[in-house]
């Protein structure tokens, strides 16, 4: 299995299925902005409390092959084995599809994450042993914590900076610094840099000439 990262950002999603499988699967979905649409006969409360908020659009029936032809992403998640394995019968090479109970059937499986803003860490056996990627998740739950979020879009914004403000031979050494243990557990010392950052670049900023 190769391993990548997909923007969903605006991409069709279709997920077969309203129970708690379909559940998880699409609570991940959300953050990511892909305009998604359940089709299933019954979902879970919080999967109609989501077509309610118009997160979502729930059909309120079996699917169809027409549900399919259109979307990029597909998961095959009902309580049966026979409309999964059909689902995935249907669907065309260049789609993305993943079936929850028969993985082999699909193109692509859905890793253990451990998300802390733009830090995201994917955890896979390949299917060999899932209670394992379970506890390494949690491994790297209390490993990397809730602090590493904001720590994240330190180093984003101060790179952002870099890129722009200085020349390409010292933005390694200014970037190693900050993975200094010593920025992630400290946010006012983050602040701090930040703020003396731009007061050296204040001069350069404010000469620079504005585009019309």
């Amino acid at each position: 299995m190769y391993p990548i990262h997909v923007n969903l950002s605006g991409k069709t999603v279709v997920v077969a299925g309203g129970g708690l499988v379909a559940y998880r699967k699409i609570k991940d979905l959300l953050n990511e902005e892909a305009k998604i649409t359940v089709i299933s006969p019954v979902v879970v409360k919080e999967i109609q409390q989501w077509h309610t908020e118009k997160k979502l659009t729930w059909i309120e029936r079996e699917v169809k092959r027409a549900d399919l032809e259109e979307a990029f992403l597909i998961i095959a998640a009902t309580n049966s084995k026979e409309i999964n394995s059909w689902i995935a019968e249907q669907t065309s090479p260049k789609q993305l599809v993943n079936v929850v109970d028969q993985p082999d059937l699909g193109n692509f499986i859905v890793p253990s994450v451990v998300k802390r803003g733009k830090l995201i860490l994917s955890v896979s056996t390949s299917g060999a042993s899932p209670s394992l990627s379970k506890s390494i998740k949690k491994e790297l739950q209390q490993k990397y914590s809730e602090d590493y979020e904001t720590y994240l879009d330190f180093l984003f914004q101060c790179r952002s900076i870099f890129k722009k403000e200085f020349p390409e031979k010292y933005r390694k050494d200014l970037l190693t610094k900050l993975t200094d243990q010593s920025f992630l557990y400290d946010v006012e010392k983050q602040r701090s840099y930040k703020q003396e950052l731009l007061k050296i670049l204040e001069p350069k900023l404010v000469n620079e000439p504005i585009n019309e």
